[in-house]
């Protein structure tokens, strides 16, 4: 089986981390499954918006100069391609990633771009309830399948003996207007002054895999303030390593914190509700099991991941025609 993976999210020497996840879902499920194979097509986008324009012609040559058994697109305007006609009829996935089909990230252009996209592929995979909603608008066949993590990568480890002042870390890039940092700030802010906490915070930016990693395990809180979110993998990183998270309730953090020991969503983006609910989590009053046990019990490492990608893939494609077209390369 040759998949032609086609992503705005890919990992490159310069940035050995960016959509990593992406590539550990493939790798997932050519280590089970031997037959299958993978090309990659990269769309750069951090570079200009161009390169979506040229990725049309450029995907559209290499198709008809390989024989592909399915199209596996990550993020909706990647698949920006799928809107010229393509000259073999070759199943496509699509999964979306929350900006590319929600509005309320403000990219309105994308997301009416992402809805014509749909139309031209075969199934669709999103990361909650509120995306899947929406996309069976434009999709009948649909599953929600988020993001996996790696728990070998993501593991628990000792946490640090100073227990005077709290290390609470922001789960993204502050200059990022989603992530809603001015939030995180009045709920840190509240904590020191109305809990007296003493707190200090961290910014997840420009670190390694093994940095972040070590991070999560020698903190003490996750703060999550996005304002809208698909299936956010810090979340996920984050509960691998044991590590308490409290956030607004954008995309499928609710239930991915639901019975968590010291994490709990918000029912509103209130600042005084969020520091009410951090200080409990610093103050380990919050009942539940660890999270790192719901990430294994809601299957969301890479092996299970793997295979719910590859039950939709054979579905799409005949067995016959699978080996058919393995036999040709």
């Amino acid at each position: 089986m040759k998949v032609l993976l086609v992503t705005n999210m890919y990992p490159t020497p310069e940035t050995p981390y960016y959509g990593i996840f992406v590539k550990e879902q493939m790798e997932a499920i050519c280590k089970v499954h031997k037959e299958v194979s993978y090309t990659v097509f990269f769309i750069d986008g951090r570079k200009s918006q161009k390169e979506y324009l040229k990725s049309i012609f450029a995907i559209h040559k290499l198709i008809n100069k390989n024989e592909f058994d399915l199209i596996h697109v990550h993020y909706g305007l990647s698949g920006l391609f799928l809107l010229k006609k393509l000259k073999k009829n070759i199943p496509v996935v699509i999964t979306l990633h929350g900006g590319d089909i929600q509005i309320e990230q403000g990219k309105k252009i994308q997301v009416f771009l992402t809805k014509l996209i749909l139309k031209k592929a075969d199934w669709a995979i999103t990361l909650n309830n509120k995306m899947d909603t929406i996309v069976k608008q434009y999709m009948p066949f649909t599953k929600i399948i988020p993001c996996s993590v790696d728990i070998n990568t993501f593991t628990p480890a000792e946490k640090r003996t100073i227990e005077n002042t709290k290390r609470i870390i922001f789960p993204s890039d502050r200059s990022r207007v989603v992530k809603n940092y001015p939030l995180f700030k009045n709920v840190v802010e509240i904590l020191k002054s109305k809990y007296k906490i003493q707190c200090s915070t961290v910014e997840i930016k420009n670190m390694s895999r093994s940095e972040v990693s070590t991070l999560y395990s020698t903190s003490d809180l996750m703060i999550m303030t996005s304002i809208s979110e698909g299936s956010p993998q810090v979340i996920k990183e984050a509960m691998a390593c044991n590590l308490p998270v409290v956030s607004t309730n954008v995309g499928d953090v609710a239930n991915l914190l639901k019975g968590v020991k010291n994490s709990a969503v918000s029912k509103s983006m209130d600042a005084d509700m969020l520091s009410e609910l951090a200080y409990q989590a610093l103050n380990n009053k919050i009942e539940g099991i660890d999270g790192r046990d719901k990430i294994k019990q809601m299957k969301l490492d890479d092996d299970s991941i793997g295979e719910s990608l590859f039950d939709i893939y054979n579905r799409l494609i005949p067995p016959s025609q699978a080996v058919k077209n393995n036999k040709s390369l």
